[in-house]
């Protein structure tokens, strides 16, 4: 289920500075481009790129070349030889099934990043997962890993589902969870991927990613998840 558009307005320190159901969108398309169905992925661009419009702007991108990126990424993703040419360049960046460094570009998972023990992270990832009653999602690829940046992405966007709904539970977890996690190999993976990648649709990923991470540093420093809610059910 997707969330509602709902608008809010940052006035305060405590305010708001997101829309609630385009912080939920982008979390699902991002983890769609990067996982989910090479079919959908141009859907997924169109909806990324409305759901990121609020996001804040930062001096170290350049919103014209996001923007190109946005439109070449729609170009090439319009037709089936690009959707092709996306799912094969995605399978050669992170693997079919389980990377392999000597034959995949660059690894998709948060262990690689944060130099965590694999193992011990796993552990942990599947105890929030089960803790929260999610079930990640079928990655297109097959790769079936709980710190995959797919699964982690989509996981944000099961626990700003239902702080939307009004389960207070979830506002301390989705901080938490994106503080310990996302925030800290997030954009790192996209500037990797950006280096790596050549087909315009995992280009602009990295360039979303990028800027979306950051803008919700932003957001989760300055806001109260369920504060955001409050407001937008009245606006």
């Amino acid at each position: 289920m997707e969330l509602a558009n709902q608008t809010v307005v940052q006035e305060a320190s405590d305010a708001c500075v997101c829309h609630i159901g385009d912080r939920g969108a982008a979390y699902s398309n991002l983890s769609a481009l990067l996982i989910g169905s090479p079919g959908g992925a141009h859907a997924a661009v169109k909806r990324l790129t409305t759901a990121t419009i609020t996001c804040k702007r930062f001096d170290y991108l350049d919103e014209k070349e996001v923007d190109r990126a946005a439109a070449l990424a729609l170009t090439a993703l319009s037709t089936e030889n690009g959707q092709r040419a996306f799912a094969e360049e995605r399978i050669w960046l992170f693997g079919d099934g389980e990377f392999d460094p000597f034959l995949n570009g660059m690894s998709p998972t948060e262990s690689t990043y944060l130099a965590f023990d694999r193992e011990a992270l796993n552990r942990a990832l599947t105890g929030v997962y089960a803790m929260a009653d999610y079930r990640p999602p079928h990655c297109a690829a097959g790769i079936d890993h709980p710190g995959h940046i797919g699964v982690e992405l989509d996981f944000m966007r099961h626990c700003l589902e239902h702080v939307a709904w009004g389960d207070e539970r979830f506002v301390a977890l989705a901080r938490d969870f994106f503080g310990s996690h996302l925030r800290e190999w997030g954009i790192l993976f996209a500037v990797v991927l950006r280096d790596k990648s050549t087909h315009p649709g995992l280009r602009y990923a990295s360039f979303a990613l990028d800027k979306f991470i950051a803008c919700e540093a932003v957001t989760f420093r300055q806001s109260l998840p369920s504060l955001c809610v409050q407001r937008a059910f009245v606006d």
